[in-house]
């Protein structure tokens, strides 16, 4: 992730930061601590779902609230003054609605950060092998966000679930984004 984001991974993670607010958060697809961490330093609760069991024995391990689950499966997400949402918006593609219903019942402010350049959108050999090398619980993802499909994305669900949203920063490839009831 370095790489991709050549050198300035931890920077990406300074405009969410920003936007957090509330005395709950809930992130997740988490992946690291970033945030988690963030949070502790703040004494903001922090509450942690990701499908990826090492990500959650390291989390645990840190002494975080963490849990393994599918986003999905679960009726419901806890509830929160921010749900968090961090590159990986684009693996709930076809359950976008679904996923907006459940962060928006749990928080009236989501966060959300999402590469809009990416390599998987590239041609030839490099998007290729970069949409190959995608995968979630050993499941192919090879979708990935343009910052036209997203926007689009966000314009329909705006309109179905009643909620208005800012891209209130950029970094680099990603668009940070917030949802308000």
């Amino acid at each position: 992730m370095s790489l991709l984001y050549k050198g300035n991974y931890y920077k990406r993670f300074e405009p969410i930061l920003k936007q957090i607010s509330g005395e709950k958060v809930t992130e997740i697809c988490f992946g690291d601590t970033i945030i988690a961490e963030y949070c502790r330093k703040k004494s903001i609760a922090w509450k942690g779902i990701d499908i990826n069991e090492i990500f959650v024995t390291n989390a645990l391990k840190k002494g975080l609230s963490a849990e393994r689950n599918d986003i999905l499966s679960i009726a419901k997400l806890p509830e929160a003054d921010t749900c968090i949402i961090c590159g990986s918006l684009y693996h709930f593609n076809i359950s976008l609605e679904s996923l907006f219903t459940k962060m928006l019942e749990s928080a009236p402010q989501i966060i959300i950060s999402e590469p809009v350049l990416n390599l998987s959108n590239a041609k030839g050999i490099i998007g290729k092998l970069a949409k190959a090398s995608a995968s979630v619980d050993g499941k192919k993802q090879a979708f990935r966000f343009t910052e036209t499909t997203l926007l689009n994305a966000l314009n329909d669900l705006s309109k179905k679930l009643h909620f208005e949203y800012t891209v209130v920063d950029r970094f680099e490839k990603d668009l940070i984004i917030v949802i308000k009831k």
